[in-house]
């Protein structure tokens, strides 16, 4: 039989990659297309959906060229897309505005002020809260960076513009309406938008909920599962993709879905660990739980019918490492010349393997633009913290390193209150390209760390799998684990066992000792 093949777009905060898999798995070649984020204001962060749009074009044609497919051999075209951003459409389908991002805070004053109003338990209005948990299972954070509030947000600034919205719509639905024609929003990605009953898998909008919210239902995509066929390749959309019309256009699935696939650990309560642009740690899990109190629970899986995913998402993680590169490294070029390397990220292992464990005092705390999981709150900011003469640039990039793993631990601390204790965690994402930092990863957690295979490709090979599935060529979704690989295991070194257990008790007190002055300091920037 002739090799079939995915298309696969993993449509991320910073760049679209694309990758050309086989419907077993295996990575022929890929692509890549950056495209920018604007932030206007402080608190804000916005993007341009036709930048998404060239990206996938672009990529998509360079991938048939590059490998010189035949067309008539990829069965099939799918996402996995960054989540809870928000497009704006027309009734054409054309977005009224920037998009706004999953990272933008200016809705947290909205939410309080229309949301979580008085009385309330830890900063929830109760009533709701109950009638969130109880319809969906979950429920929008203080923070106001769910679509609840971006949309609440443009009600009170941005009326007009509401009265012309035809759809709401994340990245990916406005992706998948501009090559199939259709309004389809993913399981997923529609029970974080806190409107949908999830009850016994009904998974449709709830009437109560949008009315509570002011959020007409009407301008809500229909839902359907990660693995279903959203629609077929318009001709219009053939072209400017370079693909046949009539392709299958799978509905794909968030990019957090979308890597637990990708990492291999897909049976009930095993986890994984994810360091891209933004992170945190999930599982599959056949049992709902949530923790209000550090913004963590379940949310739903690309396997909805028997799996849901427990999540602690983190904000930035690995978009602290794009900061290193701007804001910290400079002369860049000339590192690069000394190293012999082309990207500067090559070059930050070597930087920190200068510096010994707990890089002598340093400690970076990675809350960049606030944070969700473990402390749910929009006006926190990142720090680095017992600088003194005899540090360098190389203590502040193995702090961040060390930093992002103590927020990493302190995530697993929550999951494994409530899903029990793991032993082991797999990998994925940019940041378990670094074998330090895996190493370190491994120490800080004290749990052995599996770094998998290409795991900058987790993403797109899981909603790949996903879709070989839908289309017959896998026979289960248990069976994904089989053609994920593990590149190298990292175990604990007790040796630094002390050094860290320290850090990480003082970490957590960094936080509890300038909370107050975070919320001092920053109140003011998320609603101008």
């Amino acid at each position: 039989m002739e090799t079939k093949y995915i298309l696969s777009h993993d449509m991320g905060t910073s760049s679209n990659k694309a990758m050309l898999v086989t419907v077993f798995g295996d990575v022929v070649d890929t692509a890549k297309v950056e495209y920018p984020m604007e932030m206007p204001a402080p608190g804000f962060a916005e993007q341009d959906p036709q930048d998404w749009w060239n990206a996938i074009c672009e990529t998509s044609k360079e991938l048939v060229r590059k490998t010189s497919v035949n067309l008539e051999d990829i069965v099939g075209v799918t996402f996995s897309s960054q989540m809870q951003g928000l497009v704006c459409v027309s009734r054409e389908g054309k977005p009224l505005r920037k998009a706004i991002s999953w990272v933008d805070s200016r809705a947290g004053d909205i939410m309080r002020k229309k949301i979580w109003t008085a009385p309330r338990v830890q900063g929830y209005n109760i009533f709701r809260l109950i009638k969130f948990l109880r319809i969906t299972g979950g429920t929008p954070s203080l923070a106001g960076k769910d679509i609840i509030g971006k949309i609440l947000w443009l009600k009170e600034h941005e009326p007009d513009l509401i009265e012309k919205t035809y759809k709401y719509l994340d990245p990916k639905d406005y992706i998948v309406y501009k090559m199939t024609g259709k309004y389809v929003k993913s399981t997923d990605l529609a029970v974080v938008w806190w409107l949908l009953d999830t009850r016994k898998n009904r998974n449709q909008w709830d009437p109560k909920l949008c009315k509570m919210t002011g959020i007409e239902m009407e301008k809500l995509p229909e839902v359907k599962a990660s693995g279903e066929i959203a629609g077929k390749l318009t001709e219009e959309a053939a072209e400017a993709v370079g693909l046949l019309p009539g392709t299958p256009i799978m509905n794909g699935a968030g990019d957090i879905s979308a890597a637990a696939l990708g990492s291999g650990a897909v049976e009930d309560g095993r986890m994984h660990i994810r360091i891209g642009t933004s992170g945190g740690i999930a599982g599959h899990f056949v049992k709902r739980k949530i923790d209000l109190a550090h913004y963590a629970g379940c949310i739903g899986s690309a396997y909805p019918e028997k799996y849901y995913l427990g999540l602690a998402a983190q904000d930035t993680m690995g978009i602290c490492l794009e900061w290193i590169k701007n804001k910290v490294i400079y002369h860049a070029k000339d590192l690069k010349d000394e190293y012999h390397v082309d990207k500067i990220y090559q070059i930050l292992d070597k930087l920190v393997e200068r510096i010994k464990p707990g890089a002598d005092g340093v400690i970076f705390t990675p809350w960049m633009y606030g944070e969700r999981c473990p402390l749910n709150d929009d006006t926190l900011r990142g720090g680095i913290y017992n600088l003194g003469l005899n540090h360098t640039r190389d203590h502040i990039i193995r702090a961040v390193f060390e930093g992002i793993s103590m927020n990493i631990r302190w995530a697993l601390e929550v999951m494994e209150k409530m899903f029990g204790h793991v032993n082991e965690l797999n990998f994925v994402g940019g940041g378990a390209m670094s074998d330090t930092w895996c190493q370190i990863m491994a120490d800080i957690t004290n749990r052995t760390i599996h770094q998998v295979t290409d795991p900058q490709q987790a993403a797109g090979k899981g909603v790949a799998l996903l879709a070989s599935i839908s289309l017959g060529y896998i026979e289960s979704f248990e069976e994904i684990g089989k053609y994920i690989k593990i590149k190298s295991s990292y175990y604990p070194n007790p040796d630094n066992r002390a050094i860290y257990d320290k850090h990480f008790k003082a970490f957590k007190k960094l936080y509890k000792l300038n909370r107050k002055w975070h919320a001092m300091m920053n109140s003011d920037t998320k609603s101008h």
